[in-house]
């Protein structure tokens, strides 16, 4: 038997304090004669002896209590080759290294990586030749190599080096532990080296498999220094309420991950490689905020951003790439009956065209009923009636459909519409009803005036760009006919104009997935001076933009350390992938939902990812987990809880700054096994059996 903490052994004195204290105690007792020593004499042979026996035999339980804890604080342990250690067998030793970026960092020792690696070589250098040795990094591709020798370990080690790629701790940890297990080999031990930081050990938290009782676990960390760091906590793209015509931003959260304040900081905004924009930053240990940029306008279907922080001192994840996936083309088909005799014309049609011609975000086709077939409704995003006088049934049937599928709807009535047709529309979709007619067209009378807009709906809150405490200020129009409308009072019935006494105006019916919007006037002056008012553009351009809103713009973002996964439509059949540069060829899969393109990812590092099929090319994004940049490291008690998920016998070591020191503390304990709760149970034994013993033995009866 051995120990790995010696010095204690010098708490084996105190063994001595209680022989000390009964010695002090033993007084020469004083001679006095009485009449008869009779019954002196009997006890003087019976109960004095039996009091010596008990004291003895007290001292003695309290004297090897204390040796036992002494002994205990020394960490005594059984050598190889004793008990289950057997000398004479080979050893298999897994050796998993934390190789993570953050692993870069420095301290008085060195940088980290080196440390490790130094670390690793010493165990290596302890093992036999007959013994094998299991080699692997945590982030990154696998080394997939068989078991080495222990030279072929050690060049091995050469080569090894941090990469800014994928975390696969937990996989190769259990992969390890399985591999080892499955040895021939009866002596199994695994050490792994890392800095300890919670953002690598996290994965283990969901480990799920009984511990394991064959493999000896030795954790070590290295490194102990305090590192300045700021890196991305989220980041994200936004744009308006009312979708494609809102400005587009690109917003970044930033976190000082460090221990010590970031000052004089910058955080930049490229595209290829223009600078955008610029802000100046400073942050204190633990705090975060976000921080926004306006993108600039393009006609391309995606934009490839990249954020850089300047001034940080870990630099590995001061770049994130943004790849942003811009709204395809939005199309909308007019319906109207231009043929008509009217005295006005409306005022819509020349806005619309006018959109369609201006913005290469928009198709819009101009037609009439007769002029397409029901099916054809089905290809646009929105559809607007504008001042049809009958609503054929098959095409209020089609609408409807559509409308369920989530296509958008704007109706606005004829003066000499069917108020028939129009509610037969608005009854398929669950929507209010026309009733009452007010006023009288062309007059120029007014009958009633639009009330001022309020807030709250997508459409408002794009045209009024105003602070919140301030009150819409507008030259409402005034209204000489209008329809009055029946609201139906259904969830997701909306009033987005009103009249000033209180009528709906325009109003929004939500029909499955889509939007119908009906309107109590049309769009020409005989009903309103709507038309020729300055409300009147904005208002319904971003009504349309509301109607054929899709999918916003989106970051096409893919995270290192899980499978890319993506489902496009197509065959797939010349589907390829292009990594910073590189070919690839993706894993495809047919299924109900499309074609599902797939790889594992695990060589990738941070930058572009591009997907060329039969319909495009779609850019994604490749950065590393938001958490890498976290520096928190977890404590000696908080890592023994995470790893007695995964193993019985483990033992976490913090100082792994002397390397001689702990190379020999790992030689001992690591080819034997610690035996100090032994001691421990023993003088808790030794303990009781001392109280049991004053308790019983009744030295002072006479037999």
């Amino acid at each position: 038997m051995s120990f790995l903490n010696p010095l204690f052994l010098a708490a084996l004195i105190t063994v001595g304090v209680p022989l000390l204290i009964y010695l002090l105690n033993i007084r020469k007792p004083k001679k006095v004669r009485f009449s008869t020593l009779a019954f002196f004499n009997s006890l003087k042979t019976t109960a004095l002896k039996r009091i010596r026996i008990k004291r003895w035999l007290l001292l003695t339980l309290r004297m090897l209590a204390v040796a036992a804890l002494a002994l205990a604080l020394s960490r005594p342990f059984l050598p190889s080759g004793i008990g289950w250690v057997n000398e004479s067998e080979p050893m298999v030793i897994g050796i998993l290294i934390d190789n993570s970026p953050a692993m870069d960092r420095v301290d008085r020792d060195g940088p980290y990586i080196e440390q490790a690696l130094e670390m690793a070589a010493g165990i290596v250098s302890m093992a036999d030749s007959d013994d094998r040795i299991d080699l692997n990094i945590t982030h990154g591709e696998s080394l997939t190599a068989p078991l080495l020798s222990p030279g072929g370990a050690l060049n091995r080690l050469n080569d090894l080096e941090t990469v800014n790629k994928g975390n696969y701790l937990k996989e190769r940890l259990t992969r390890m532990k399985e591999r080892l297990r499955d040895a021939r080999e009866p002596n199994k031990m695994l050490y792994l080296i890392t800095d300890l930081r919670e953002a690598t050990l996290r994965e283990l938290i969901s480990a799920g498999d009984d511990p394991d009782d064959e493999v000896n676990l030795q954790v070590i960390r290295v490194g102990n220094g305090e590192t300045l760091n700021t890196g991305y906590r989220n980041v994200d793209v936004v744009s308006g309420a009312a979708g494609e015509g809102a400005p587009l931003r690109i917003e970044a959260e930033i976190e000082n991950f460090g221990e010590q304040r970031a000052e004089n900081q910058f955080l930049s905004l490229y595209i290829g490689d223009e600078l955008i924009s610029q802000q100046p930053f400073s942050l204190d240990s633990g705090e975060s905020r976000t921080y926004s940029f306006d993108l600039p306008e393009t006609s391309e279907s995606s934009i490839a951003a990249e954020l850089l922080i300047e001034g940080d001192e870990l630099s590995f994840d001061n770049r994130y790439y943004a790849a942003i996936q811009l709204p395809k083309t939005r199309s909308m088909l007019v319906l109207g009956d231009p043929g008509q005799n009217r005295d006005f014309n409306s005022f819509l049609r020349p806005l619309l065209e006018i959109i369609d011609r201006e913005n290469d975000r928009y198709d819009i086709r101009f037609s009439e009923p007769d002029e397409i077939q029901a099916r054809e409704i089905f290809d646009y995003d929105a559809v607007v009636l504008d001042g049809l006088r009958n609503i054929p049934d098959y095409l209020s049937q089609a609408l409807t459909d559509h409308l369920q599928a989530g296509a958008g709807i704007l109706l606005l009535p004829a003066a000499d519409g069917s108020l028939n047709s129009y509610n037969r529309l608005l009854s398929f979709s669950n929507a209010g009803r026309y009733s009452n007619v007010q006023g009288s067209y062309g007059s120029f009378s007014p009958v009633d005036r639009m009330a001022v807009p309020g807030e709250g709906h997508p459409v408002m809150d794009a045209i009024f760009d105003k602070p919140e405490d301030e009150q819409i200020r507008l030259n409402v129009p005034e209204l000489f006919y209008y329809y009055e409308i029946e609201s139906s009072g259904e969830a997701g019935s909306v009033t987005l104009l009103e009249t000033a006494t209180g009528r709906p105006l325009v109003e929004e019916a939500r029909v499955g997935s889509g939007r119908l919007l009906y309107s109590a006037i049309g769009s020409d002056p005989g009903w309103s001076n709507f038309p020729v008012k300055p409300f009147f553009a904005p208002f319904f351009f971003r009504t349309a933009e509301y109607l054929v809103r899709g999918d916003e713009a989106i970051l096409n973002n893919h995270t290192l350390g899980e499978p890319f996964r993506t489902v496009q439509g197509g065959s797939g059949e010349s589907v390829t992938l292009e990594m910073n540069g590189e070919q690839i060829i993706p894993d495809i899969r047919q299924t109900f939902s499309g074609t599902e393109i797939g790889y594992d990812g695990r060589e990738w590092s941070p930058g572009w990812l591009r997907l060329s099929s039969e319909d495009g090319e779609i850019l994604f994004s490749v950065n590393q987990d938001a958490m890498e940049s976290s520096l928190k490291t977890l404590g000696q008690a908080e890592a023994d809880e995470l790893f007695s998920k995964l193993f019985v016998n483990r033992r976490v070591q913090l100082d792994g700054g002397n390397l001689d020191e702990t190379l020999a503390d790992l030689q001992s304990a690591s080819f034997g096994k610690e035996i100090w709760f032994w001691f421990i149970m023993t003088a808790i034994l030794l303990l009781i059996a001392e109280s049991l013993v004053s308790r019983i033995y009744k030295a002072e009866s006479i037999a």
